[in-house]
């Protein structure tokens, strides 16, 4: 049986030796399932962020269809007659055709179907897996199911014509969804060559390059991504009090134009705004403890620089955001980014974590990547 090996910039292979339970080419599918349909929750996010941006929520005022069709009308003639009547049935007495929000948000809807469809290929492409390792194939089937709880939450957002309360949380289970397809793939893949290996070409007079193994791997690195990853969920926390914050001020103070609603958010913007630096500095401190240690040039050490320029990046989007009148734009861009970098500082602490070194040194034989 042959094995399956990963390239590395020094032109050496990672070879995972193949396994009695899972064969090279199905393990490698099932990596490439993961990355599509993490890949295509990320692009919701960003969708589903222009959505709460716009106003687009209420473009289509029933779930699942749109106007009572399959394919939404681009005009208000091909409107159903009673249009304004289901408007209004939602608190919308006022509210006017706009073919735009219609097709964002029937765009949203129509990514959430094909994310539904990814999830269950990948869940067919884990089964392999079961005997083996069944935490690959159960943690599939977990995003599997977060994804359909997040479609039902998706209906309860138009049913409860958009509470910020139902829309935060509909945002939440894009997380889940993210850790369980993160933690499948680091499961599925092993360690070694998701963080360890290198990814520079050999020095000048070397035909090698050893990447350093996981055992080099200092002792505080565990502990201080778990710190990064917990500042980072509370900041995002405090994001999604004030987002809903401004929902609430831009449906009840009608007057205020939208570079006026950073007055009206209570106290918490402050906090959030003072803690990004917080956030900053231990990205910072994560990537120089990394450029200290023997994983300079692994993919370690390039995941903590981009850790320091999405926060970098998302700190600019926060500016923005507060001296710039709350900018279409940067809301989804603002979400998206700190989808990101939750799913790096994830992907991170799943290769660390206590119960995979735990599986690790259980199934060495089989889980270990060697170089040739």
């Amino acid at each position: 049986m042959s094995n399956l090996s990963m390239p590395s910039a020094d032109g050496s292979a990672v070879e995972l030796p193949a396994r009695s339970g899972v064969k090279p080419h199905e393990r490698r599918r099932f990596i490439w399932m993961v990355l599509i349909t993490i890949t295509a929750v990320y692009f919701l996010i960003l969708v589903g962020g222009t959505v709460r941006a716009t106003g687009a929520g209420m473009g289509c005022p029933d779930w699942p269809l749109c106007f009572g069709q399959f394919v939404p009308p681009t005009q208000e003639s091909q409107l159903p007659p009673d249009w304004r009547v289901r408007y209004a049935d939602r608190g919308y007495d006022t509210a006017d055709f706009d073919p735009v929000k219609t097709w964002t948000e029937y765009l949203n809807r129509l990514v959430g179907a094909t994310i539904g469809l990814l999830a269950i290929v990948t869940v067919l492409a884990a089964r392999p897996f079961r005997r083996e390792q069944p935490v690959v194939f159960w943690s599939s089937l977990g995003g599997l199911l977060f994804i359909a709880f997040n479609g039902w939450l998706g209906s309860m957002v138009v049913a409860s014509n958009l509470r910020p309360i139902m829309i935060s949380a509909h945002m939440v289970g894009a997380f889940l969804v993210q850790m369980c397809f993160i933690y499948a793939v680091v499961r599925a893949a092993g360690p070694q060559a998701l963080l360890a290996q290198r990814i520079t070409p050999p020095q000048a007079g070397q035909t090698t390059q050893q990447s350093p193994t996981l055992r080099e791997l200092p002792s505080w690195f565990r502990s201080l991504v778990l710190a990064t990853l917990a500042a980072l969920t509370l900041q995002i926390f405090l994001g999604i009090q004030i987002r809903e914050s401004v929902d609430l001020i831009s449906r009840i103070a009608t007057d205020l134009t939208r570079d006026q609603w950073i007055e009206a958010i209570p106290w918490i913007f402050e906090v959030h705004r003072s803690f990004s630096w917080v956030i900053l500095g231990l990205c910072l401190y994560l990537m120089f403890r990394v450029y200290q240690s023997p994983f300079r040039r692994t993919r370690a050490g390039l995941m903590a620089a981009l850790l320091v320029g999405f926060t970098a990046f998302e700190m600019a989007l926060g500016g923005a955001l507060n001296h710039l009148g709350f900018p279409l734009i940067a809301q989804p861009v603002h979400l998206l980014t700190a989808h990101l970098m939750f799913g790096l500082l994830w992907f991170l602490y799943a290769v660390v974590s206590p119960s995979f070194s735990k599986a690790q040194s259980k199934n060495s034989k089989t889980m270990d990547l060697q170089h040739v």
